[in-house]
């Protein structure tokens, strides 16, 4: 039945319950009586893409009333609505995978309301598909996930938090795109490049064109937002990939490129990420053309040659990888060519890099997330569902393809099919499909697929599971590595594509090194005749205004330069030569942004102006120094013809202003390594960046110094004699030169007389 929750308005809660479902499919489950005890809950995170699809689909009820389980199936937001990320900070928390908040909400309503539907809130079982896989892993190592306490299992069919598509690597390339389309500036702020996408129409932004999707991923899905995926601490931290490094070298680890492989194992290989992990019982696995999707039918149909491979896997190397990309290609083409052929025929072709996109994008992923949990925890279960449906919508010479496998796992064998599933199933089929619901039910109910040793007294006394009774399914471990192989005739085998996996888990691994420090770049690109793709928009927000000051900030002295007057956090007031100019904060949109570059042109207009005018009054003052050293000069005339001044003191008494107001000639002050504007630029803040710095001054020894000091001073005086005034280091006259001065002056009353 369908249940509409007021609580969680953002998706549709599906529930099937036993009883319910019986009145569809006939087998009640035996030994339950209504009100006696509470079913198991099985909730279905549907997979497909991370940017379309529903759970409406996909009908419980066989499912559970065959395995005496409630089923919830759950949407969630998807595509721009769900995963848009436009934070370009990685270690910064912002809100961004609202389609995993969306589960994590579903998650919390199931807990409060399962109980009515006969479910046990103690006793949940987290099953995901494909994509829908992968954000279950993602919950399952999630901080933002309480242990325990929202879900106790966890069930990954084909898909993995591992596997290279399974996180965005650029998610703000992307959130660009989107901006640009709805008119929203790329370069403001993050929460205001938020809230102006929150106003715009839903329909705009939809309908923004996604340019140059890389192939092999997503342009939107779960990324790194620091609330419900992070990547914990900056390196140094428990990143494995640090922890060689202890602090001691001159010479720390180069941060690494973000391609998928770095990210995920920054994110998901981390200790405290693999002990999340390991406390949940897990069951997973894989079929065999999982990469099926990635041909076209005509692909499909008569194959590809070696050119179309080489094409095809060049751009998985190129949007996976970071280093070594030629030899990483060039590994992969030897290792699935088939060298027993002496011609190679486009169908083989076509089936060996089947095999190599599914093993690197799904089963490699797979079993190293087993691995990684059954190093801590025993509960880890494997399978490979290895039968393709007979009469199904496939060929039969690939295998089971991808999705192929959810017909059994919902029961459509047992009722002729259902929604989108096939209508025509053999008997065999049936069986398998009833197999299938009884190992997932039996995880569900006790972490272990297996029955109990009781017998089964849970699914009915069905006489066709008793050829399956004897085949008991092992837990994954690495060692033996057993697993069961899901078939018309299950069995239990082990070391599933030993070589293949040995392959991407180990030797590209290597290969994917940096190197030396001698190595440059351009030796890890791969060649491609094709040419690159245009330039795309990028996020470069600014930041926000601030009122702290810069650390080398001075207030200004002077009243006739620019004073700014730091106010509170809403305004400030600028004045320019009397003139106010009030600005506000920034506001959204581009005409926040046309009325800050407005007033910045005004303010940038008003200091030019004020330039203009300060420079037009130092060439007047030149000019009028000018006029003074012509009358000067002529005054020297006359004392050079023997006729002298009326009035000396006067004089030098107006030359020793001008010394002390001339710091510039004072070479023996204590400050003599900085030399400082002249006179006519003393009104103006000292660290006015408008104004070129003069050179420093030449270091000097004393006796130069007082003899440069000597020799600027009766250059900058033309009225004094050279040996009318000596300076010392502070600039001033002594005693002893006074009185020399006063002999010198009686000497000279003597000769008029």
């Amino acid at each position: 039945m369908m249940y509409h929750s007021p609580g969680f308005c953002r998706g549709i809660h599906i529930v099937h319950h036993p009883r319910n479902a019986a009145n569809t499919f006939s087998s009640f489950p035996a030994g339950t009586r209504e009100g006696t005890s509470k079913f198991p809950v099985i909730v279905f995170v549907h997979g497909e893409s991370y940017e379309w699809n529903s759970g409406n689909p996909y009908d419980g009820s066989v499912l559970a009333s065959y395995g005496g389980v409630v089923v919830v199936t759950v949407n969630y937001r998807l595509g721009i609505l769900g995963f848009l990320n436009a934070n370009t900070d990685p270690y910064s928390r912002s809100p961004a995978n609202y389609g995993l908040m969306d589960q994590i909400a579903a998650l919390h309503w199931i807990q409060e309301n399962i109980a009515v539907f006969g479910g046990d809130p103690t006793n949940v079982t987290l099953l995901g598909h494909g994509t829908g896989a992968a954000c279950v892993n993602f919950l399952l190592t999630s901080s933002a996930v309480p242990e325990g306490v929202l879900f106790h299992r966890a069930i990954l069919m084909s898909g993995s938090a591992l596997s290279p598509w399974a996180l965005i690597q650029e998610p703000s390339r992307y959130a660009a795109q989107v901006a640009v389309h709805a008119n929203c500036s790329p370069e403001l702020p993050h929460p205001h490049l938020l809230k102006c996408l929150r106003e715009k129409p839903l329909e705009l932004l939809l309908s923004t064109p996604i340019l140059h999707q890389p192939d092999f991923t997503f342009a939107f899905g779960p990324s790194v937002d620091g609330v419900v995926i992070d990547t914990g601490e900056p390196p140094g931290g428990d990143n494995p990939h640090y922890n060689d490094f202890d602090g001691s070298s001159s010479n720390p680890p180069k941060p690494e490129p973000q391609n998928a492989i770095t990210i995920l194992n920054n994110v998901l290989l981390r200790k405290s990420v693999i002990s999340k992990l390991s406390r949940y019982d897990l069951l997973l696995g894989v079929v065999k053309a999982e990469a099926y999707f990635a041909f076209n039918g005509e692909d499909v149909q008569y194959g590809i040659e070696a050119d179309r491979r080489s094409k095809i896997l060049r751009t998985f190397v190129r949007n996976t990888y970071s280093y070594h990309l030629s030899e990483i290609l060039a590994t992969i083409v030897n290792e699935y060519t088939d060298w027993e052929r002496p011609v190679q025929h486009p169908i083989n072709i076509r089936d060996e890099t089947l095999e190599a996109l599914s093993d690197a994008q799904y089963v490699a992923p797979v079993v190293h997330t087993a691995d990684l949990h059954s190093a801590e925890h025993r509960n880890s279960y494997l399978y490979v569902f290895d039968y393709q449906t007979k009469f199904g919508d496939y060929q039969q010479r690939q295998g089971c393809i991808h999705g192929e496998e959810l017909p059994y796992l919902f029961g459509a064998p047992l009722v002729g099919g259902f929604m989108h599933f096939t209508r025509n199933y053999t008997k065999s089929e049936v069986i398998l499909s009833e197999t299938t619901m009884i190992y997932w039910s039996n995880f569900a109910r006790t972490g272990n697929p297996n029955e109990g040793p009781d017998g089964d007294t849970s699914h009915g006394g069905r006489q066709e599971r008793s050829r399956f009774k004897n085949v008991e399914w092992t837990a994954y471990e690495g060692v033996h590595k057993k697993y069961l192989n899901l078939d018309t005739k299950p069995k239990l085998k082990n070391h599933y594509r030993a070589h293949r996996l040995s392959f991407w888990l180990n030797l590209v691994p290597d290969l994917h090194k940096p190197g030396g420090d001698d190595v440059p770049m351009s030796h890890h690109d791969l060649p491609d005749d094709e040419p690159p793709p245009p330039k795309l928009p990028t996020l470069n927000p600014k930041k926000l205004p601030t009122t702290e000051l810069p650390a080398d900030y001075q207030q200004p002295v002077s009243n006739n330069s620019v004073t700014v007057n730091p106010l509170d956090s809403t305004e400030r007031v600028e004045e320019l030569g009397g003139i106010s100019t009030t600005t506000h904060p920034i506001e959204d949109g581009f005409a926040a942004y046309s009325t800050a570059l407005s007033v910045t042109i005004a303010i940038g207009c008003s200091l030019l102006i004020l330039n203009v005018l300060i420079f037009a009054g130092v060439y007047y003052q030149r000019d009028k120094t000018r006029m003074n050293e012509t009358v000067g000069g002529q005054s020297k005339k006359r004392n050079e013809n023997g006729q002298m001044p009326n009035n000396i003191c006067g004089d030098l008494e107006s030359s020793i202003i001008g010394v002390k107001g001339d710091p510039a000639t004072i070479l023996g002050h204590h400050h003599s390594h900085h030399q400082l504007p002249p006179p006519e630029f003393a009104d103006l803040p000292q660290n006015n960046a408008t104004l070129p710095r003069p050179p420093p001054p030449p270091k000097l020894s004393k006796a130069n110094v007082n003899a440069l000091a000597s020799h600027q001073v009766a250059e900058n005086q033309p009225l004094l004699s050279t040996h009318s005034i000596q300076l010392i280091n502070t600039g001033t006259l002594t005693k002893k030169n006074t009185q020399m001065n006063s002999k010198h002056n009686i000497k000279m009353e003597e000769l008029r007389v």
